[in-house]
């Protein structure tokens, strides 16, 4: 790589003008130490912070209409203190109009403040949402405004609680006027010619001042090219990342291992059952990865029940059976230890040596188990986080297992991953992704989806009550007991809460057992000891524990066949995918299962939506689907562990039509120039180290 090529600017002056937008914002002018905080708050630490945090709407400052934000013009005529009928003081203030009378009311006021803004005789323009006091038209809390303002569009944007947003507008004003110019470009000049695209300097003007009434509509229509470039930059850069990453992993020397028939038929001699096509499908994908010199990087994607397990177990054996050690990593203690009960049974038949590590352990095993990892003793060791321990070291690790993959960083699995020597790796989720966006989230892993379930598996049949209906759906749970079934009742609390109206398990669980006397009942929750859920768990699945009352900890994975029914309260609060998990706990036999959903008396509409989704599909993938159209892509990506990057602009969802494009301008560009070396794309190499500092040795340009 031409180094000079792809260096930042080094003249002192560039420098200067380059670090004073990295400075804090205590920089600007008027902002100390009060106002600081309320821009931390914000996540706004750097003067380019402050530029590129931009509006959520505009304002135009226009003639009245009630109930809407404009501006009334009167000339100051008196004001003074009035009482309300419930005895509040509000400051009045009146003004005379061209065509009447108009009044100002503040409420909750310093003495001082009201009075001290106003003269008689002069002439206001009060700013603020007009509604009608007295018979008037009126606006509480107005602000002052400026008359060479009027008609001028104003930004909006987000600010916390007590800040002024006068105050924010003048930092946005001071940082643009000194550190707009020491912006660099972060689109080739190449792809904004290709698509008309502003400059970056343009775009983030227009965006913070867009100074006419149609190019506010064609911002918050997202047709605006400044608003368009930004767009294309969000999804461009996550491609790009994603594209590189994915070279990298196919540049590395991977293992290459050896797919022996005679032992695929030994495994297949002690399968308690046959695999579905689906599920043979995906094992071909897996076999095809492995026996090349690359590194394997594939998910799989199967929903609730489809037998990802068994998958994960054979692909494990393979890669034992070929003198390497393997790793399965549980997101949650309860996933690890019913693994490891299945793996046991599984692997002891083909003489593969296995261990279970997790934080539970006494310090004593883990030495044990640590040494014996060292040592090739153990073949497979299925764990959780204790797993990525520096000290956690093998003699031989080739496969790495991650279940429910998107509760683990990428940070996370790289340091497994270094445990090993490019160890082939296997993601698993039930989590499902709607298909069109898989290779938007996926993009840098081969996909593999199993479509089917086992066979023998009977739909399970999904009701939904109100809360005033519970002693109903009780009645019914008692009926499926009688029949010596079992089931759960789940809760999404584990004690009171006095800010939500949501039951609690463990108010919830004495509640159960007065109603099922005859019955005996268990609490499991988070807070819980691992001894404590470890030994519950089990007397539920083979003891006399008839109901098991508990919060989500059971969402993932637990697997017991006996259960066949499970009773969902506040069912109304819970995103689908996770009361699609949470269903998936029953039906796990060839037996008829429920899922009794309880929702608020008073549940909203959206509420509503949510609990006739669940009644409308079974298919996991479908409900994917159905949520994400409920909740917009900030909701359904609500969290970093779903490692969906923060988008300011792009919507995977409006998008999509845009992201192939995307995906093949990236591909186009790096088939010319692999690691970002050519001038033309110096400015995607120094804004991929801008982005990722040290790591961008990661994908393959560092």
């Amino acid at each position: 790589m031409n180094s000079k090529d792809n260096k930042l600017p080094d003249n002192k002056n560039k420098q200067a003008a380059f670090s004073f937008i990295y400075s804090p914002v205590t920089d600007l002018p008027g902002i100390g130490d009060k106002s600081k905080t309320g821009f931390n708050r914000l996540k706004i630490y750097t003067i380019k912070d402050v530029i590129f945090s931009f509006p959520y709407r505009y304002e135009v400052l226009i003639p009245a209409t009630l109930n809407e934000k404009i501006v009334l013009t009167g000339t100051y005529e008196y004001s003074g203190i009035v009482r309300t009928r419930k005895g509040k003081s509000i400051y009045k203030a009146v003004f005379k109009a061209h065509n009447g009378y108009f009044s100002c009311l503040w409420v909750n006021f310093n003495a001082n403040y009201p009075s001290s803004l106003l003269q008689g005789g002069s002439l206001y323009y009060m700013y603020g949402t007009v509604t009608r006091y007295e018979n008037i038209p009126a606006i509480f809390h107005p602000e002052i405004i400026n008359e060479e303002d009027l008609g001028k569009v104003r930004s909006i944007y987000t600010i916390p609680a007590g800040f002024s947003i006068t105050i924010y507008r003048k930092s946005v004003k001071a940082a643009l006027d000194k550190g707009l110019n020491n912006i660099n470009e972060t689109l080739p000049e190449y792809i904004l010619d290709k698509y008309d695209f502003p400059n970056i300097k343009d775009a983030v003007k227009t965006l913070h001042f867009p100074e006419t009434k149609e190019n506010v509509a064609s911002i918050m229509n997202r047709k605006h090219p400044a608003y368009a470039r930004f767009i294309y930059e969000e999804l461009f850069y996550l491609q790009l990342v994603m594209q590189l990453k994915r070279k990298s992993y196919t540049k590395g020397i991977g293992i290459k291992f050896n797919i022996d028939k005679n032992y695929l038929e030994e495994i297949n001699q002690i399968m308690p059952f046959k695999l579905t096509k689906g599920q043979k499908k995906v094992l071909l994908d897996i076999f095809n990865d492995m026996v090349k010199n690359k590194q394997m990087n594939r998910l799989i994607q199967g929903d609730v029940g489809s037998g990802k397990t068994i998958i994960a177990f054979i692909s494990a054996a393979v890669a034992v059976y070929n003198g390497y050690q393997a790793v399965i990593l549980a997101p949650t203690e309860v996933l690890a230890e019913q693994h490891y009960d299945n793996a046991e049974k599984f692997f002891s038949r083909l003489n593969i040596n296995i261990c279970l590590l997790t934080s539970s352990v006494t310090r004593k095993n883990k030495e044990i188990i640590k040494e014996k990892l060292l040592k090739g003793e153990i073949d497979i060791i299925i764990g959780t986080h204790a797993l990525i321990e520096y000290d956690v070291e093998f003699k031989k690790l080739g496969f790495i297992i991650a279940d429910e993959q998107h509760r683990f960083g990428v940070h996370q699995r790289k340091i497994l991953i270094d445990k090993g020597y490019n160890p082939d790796i296997l993601l698993m989720t039930a989590t499902p992704i709607p298909r069109t966006l898989a290779m938007t989230l996926y993009g840098d892993l081969d996909v593999s989806v199993i479509d089917e379930l086992p066979p023998g598996r009977i739909p399970c049949i999904t009701k939904a009550y109100r809360a005033s209906q519970i002693n109903k759906a009780f009645d019914f749970v008692e009926e499926i007991l009688n029949d010596k079934k079992k089931a759960y009742f789940i809760y999404p609390l584990i004690d009171e809460s006095d800010k939500l109206e949501l039951k609690a398990a463990t108010k919830s669980y004495e509640e159960v057992k007065k109603y099922f006397s005859g019955k005996k009942v268990g609490l499991l929750h988070g807070k819980m000891k691992p001894d404590e859920k470890r030994q519950l768990l089990h007397d539920f699945k083979y003891s006399d524990i008839d109901i098991l009352v508990s919060t989500t900890v059971v969402e993932v994975g637990v697997d017991v066949p006996e259960a066949t029914v499970i009773l969902i309260e506040n069912a109304e609060r819970f995103g689908l995918s996770q009361l699609h998990q949470l269903r998936g706990r029953v039906g796990r036999n060839d037996m008829q299962s429920y899922c009794l959903l309880i929702a608020s008396d008073k549940i909203s509409e959206y509420g509503e939506k949510r609990i006739k989704a669940m009644l409308e599909y079974k298919d996991g993938f479908k409900l994917a689907e159905a949520d994400l159209e409920l909740r917009g892509q900030g909701d359904f990506f609500g969290t970093k562990q779903s490692g969906m990057p923060d988008l300011q602009f792009a919507d995977i969802i409006k998008d999509i039509h845009l992201i192939q494009q995307v995906k093949t301008d990236v591909a186009d560009i790096l088939d010319e120039d692999t690691d970002l070396s050519m001038k033309k794309n110096n400015i995607l190499y120094n804004r991929l180290k801008e982005m990722y500092k040290d790591s961008t040795s990661y994908f393959g340009i560092g």
